[in-house]
């Protein structure tokens, strides 16, 4: 098996995510649910995005609706440009993604924004059939993305799923202005759902209707594009990239970028810095990363410049954010649709229609490769070891407590004061079921970085044994110190050794 079947198989074991509604065989493809390990580990995706770049860069947060009106997707350019080229087997009706079939069949990378015309040249030159009854195709044509929902009763309203988490930014942007007394450049996220009728969702969370987004819209001067505070930070951190036309990755500095002109000014920079630093945190290797320049004929609608942030998977690189310069495309739209000001005026009086940088990260993406990127496999003897060798910050649970044997009453009693004790400051988990050996192995299968037994010894000696899941190094710890301890452990400050 691929090791993305790997994670998959673990993933449905653990019910750490698992299709939504699947006990109806009516249930659409594409809607994920994410049981009780999974949403924790998620949860901690978010909340490590909102310490390392958020708080960090005094981003305002806010939370937007997911359902919005026509108009507002008519400002945008949605409904008119947000579309993917699909063609129909004129035999079984099969429906596919023209880019994607032309891509698996010659190797080579297809545009989004070609013209069907080019797309019907290829798929003729390249003698493309069904994939599934080899019957011939139709005509491309392009698909809208959107997902169309209609509110009221005795009137309806056209209103639509938000297709990302970006627009309510943009609309609430004139209203933080006057409120939040902001001042540019000025970052403002949200973390929620974004919709998407796919045309073919597939590979469970990487290509689905229903996703997450963790976006950041950057609002700025043009003019001062290179007024970046905090940029010495960054100034010599080599960042990983990959030039248009260039199948290589170089390690080039923010400094150079900015000096090559390679990017538009330091903000970008500043900010592709900044995002490779969080998915270090996130246990994701600078080798599996890279920012991949995208050309102008498949960028966005709304892109003067594009870097997308991919990481190397089982599945080939898969992009996990959007790094957009919309310049002032979206509040200008905005601003000309609803004949409202949109614009930032200086304490001189100047005004202008602020530019925009776009961080978009897809969380689900995000999750999956963190999984896959600490899934482990260990062979020792004939028996395997599967575990997930997550960072202590991202672990859906600090530490398992164990009782040696659960038929001592005396074993599990003080089993519970440990528990009750570690309880009231970290997230365990108390597992009394089961060979001690096969509790190992549940807590390694979902990333549990420490597991603490209290056996007979701990009853005389008042400690317990904490075992180190990576290593599976084990050290005995008085409990007086235990939450000491084991806040050195998750923090990183001490390794299981140091005991």
């Amino acid at each position: 098996m691929s090791k993305y079947e790997d994670v998959v198989n673990l993933a449905l074991r653990r019910s750490i995510f698992f299709p939504s509604s699947e006990i109806y065989p009516s249930a659409p493809a594409g809607m994920f649910d994410y049981g009780p390990y999974g949403a924790s580990i998620k949860r901690k995706v978010v909340d490590i995005w909102r310490k390392e770049l958020v708080q960090k860069e005094n981003f305002l947060e806010i939370e937007g609706a997911q359902i919005m009106p026509v108009d507002v997707f008519k400002a945008s350019g949605h409904l008119k440009s947000f579309n993917d080229p699909i063609v129909k087997c004129s035999k079984c009706n099969s429906i596919y993604r023209a880019d994607k079939l032309l891509g698996e069949k010659t190797g080579k990378e297809f545009p989004e924004a070609m013209p069907v015309e080019e797309y019907d040249k290829e798929i003729k030159a390249n003698n493309i059939k069904c994939p599934k009854c080899k019957g011939s195709l139709n005509k491309t044509v392009l698909f809208n993305l959107m997902v169309k929902a209609e509110l009221g009763i005795k009137s309806m309203v056209d209103c639509f799923l938000r297709p990302e988490t970006c627009q309510s930014i943009f609309l609430d942007f004139s209203r933080l202005n006057k409120t939040m007394r902001i001042k540019l450049p000025v970052g403002i996220s949200q973390v929620g759902r974004s919709f998407r009728n796919e045309i073919s969702p597939r590979q469970t969370l990487l290509r689905s209707v229903e996703f997450s987004q963790m976006e950041t819209e950057i609002f700025f001067d043009p003019d001062k594009i290179d007024v970046i505070e905090n940029f010495d930070e960054v100034k010599d951190y080599e960042i990983s990239i990959q030039r248009q036309g260039s199948h290589g990755v170089e390690l080039i500095s923010a400094g150079k970028l900015v000096e090559d002109k390679i990017v538009s000014g330091k903000l970008v920079a500043y900010y592709l810095a900044r995002v490779q630093q969080l998915y270090e945190k996130y246990g994701i290797p600078l080798d599996s990363m890279r920012f991949r320049e995208v050309s102008k004929d498949d960028r966005a609608f709304y892109s003067k410049e594009t870097w997308d942030f991919e990481v190397k998977t089982s599945v080939g690189w898969l992009e996990l954010i959007a790094n957009n310069y919309r310049t002032d495309f979206d509040l200008k739209g905005h601003m000309q649709a609803s004949n409202q000001d949109m614009q930032y005026v200086y304490p001189d009086g100047k005004k202008l229609i602020p530019h925009v940088y776009e961080i978009s990260i897809g969380v689900d993406r995000t999750f999956y490769a963190v999984l896959e990127h600490s899934y482990k496999e260990e062979k020792k003897k004939d028996e395997k070891r599967i575990f997930l060798s997550l960072p202590s910050g991202l672990a859906p649970i600090s530490a398992a407590v164990f009782p040696l044997l659960s038929n001592k009453p005396e074993i599990v009693k003080k089993s519970k004061k440990v528990y009750d004790l570690l309880n009231s400051c970290y997230e365990v988990f108390f597992d009394s079921s089961g060979s001690i050996g096969k509790r190992y192995a549940r807590m390694d299968e979902i990333g549990c970085p420490f597991c603490i037994t209290i056996d007979f010894d701990s009853l005389e000696n008042d400690d317990v044994t904490i075992r180190e899941r990576d290593s599976t190094e084990q050290k005995r710890v008085k409990i007086k110190d235990l939450q000491n301890a084991l806040f050195m452990l998750v923090t990183g400050m001490k390794k299981i050794k140091d005991f």
